[in-house]
């Protein structure tokens, strides 16, 4: 599903409204032929959800997990990453340029509230480890929470039937851990649209018109930057083998959200019924943490479970001998 933010067409020639759509065309390509890449790979058979007691109880009672918004992420430094590359290289790019593309460059790193209006993205990250103490320290109460393991394959085909409309998209993917390939997209793309950064020039066109223009042509790269990005993560996080669960909804149309809260701020998130729409439960193990009173996340556990869900349910201890995080 394209992500390009679509021009107004009453001040931009067509000519002009058509170099858009062709790059908005090409950047997809190179997208989607990154993201065909991915869907040989096959994750392992558990993959994990790290909460805390709250989440546990919250997840197994409503039968359903989170996809938050991302720019409602814990960690905004994710987005940041994706997105600071792909303006290194339009700087570095740019530096040889028309004086245009500098002016370009300069300005493209203060679009945050146009990108945010380019689509709706929610993820939902699980790991392929389920016993980390990265992850324990980072997500599940500092290594009192837990790790709920469902089975992949009974996941995956819940979230493909859960909610699909014909102005959304959906793909579950492994994160990949490689700043060379991200860069080497950012830079395929950037190649694609710099030359549209000089259409305008000797065209005689009213000052508004070229400002929507290039603002439009901005924000159409920064979505497919930001898109571009949502594979990736800083090779510094590697050791999470995330398993991302991805949603994107269309610009222009208002997906359903809720609301939690955080201090000082409203978090956007959606829903992914992952027990209503699956013939048996994909929850297959509950991990409990490292600094975990034992007696007590045990017994809470399998309270949670005779109480919410059927089925059976391994609940074990996390094997990290360490007790003091």
């Amino acid at each position: 599903m394209s992500t390009s933010h679509h021009p107004s067409p009453d001040l931009i020639p067509e000519e002009m409204r058509n170099a858009l759509a062709k790059f908005g065309e090409e950047a997809e390509q190179i997208l989607t032929s990154f993201a065909i890449s991915l869907e040989s790979y096959q994750p392992r058979p558990i993959i994990y959800h790290y909460t805390d007691d709250v989440g546990l109880r919250g997840i197994l009672e409503s039968g359903r997990l989170w996809l938050t918004d991302i720019f409602s992420l814990n960690d905004p430094s994710e987005l940041k990453h994706g997105l600071s590359l792909a303006v290194r290289i339009l700087n570095e790019k740019a530096a040889n340029g028309p004086e245009e593309s500098k002016l370009f460059a300069r300005d493209f790193g203060s679009l945050n509230e146009a990108i945010r209006r380019s689509a709706h993205y929610f993820v939902c990250s699980l790991s392929e480890r389920g016993d980390d103490l990265g992850q324990w320290r980072a997500y599940a109460d500092n290594g009192r929470g837990y790790a709920l393991g469902f089975d992949a394959k009974a996941l995956e085909d819940a979230f493909a039937k859960n909610g699909k409309t014909p102005t959304s998209d959906r793909a579950v993917f492994p994160v990949t851990y490689q700043d060379a390939t991200l860069g080497d997209i950012h830079r395929r793309i950037i190649e694609k649209m710099f030359d549209l950064i000089s259409l305008p020039r000797g065209k005689k066109l009213h000052p508004d018109a070229i400002m929507q223009y290039v603002l439009q042509l901005s924000v159409s790269l920064a979505a497919h930057a930001l898109h571009g990005g949502l594979f990736f993560k800083h090779e510094a996080y590697s050791n999470e083998k995330e398993y991302r669960f991805l949603e994107i909804h269309r610009a222009d149309v208002v997906p359903d959200i809720k609301l939690r809260s955080r201090p000082y701020s409203l978090v956007r998130y959606r829903e992914f019924d992952w027990k209503g729409t699956a013939t048996t439960t994909p929850l297959k193990k509950i991990v409990f943490g490292p600094a975990a009173n034992q007696e007590a996340a045990l017994r809470f556990a399998e309270d949670c479970l005779r109480q919410f869900v059927l089925g059976k349910v391994e609940v074990i201890a996390s094997a990290i001998p360490y007790r003091t995080l």
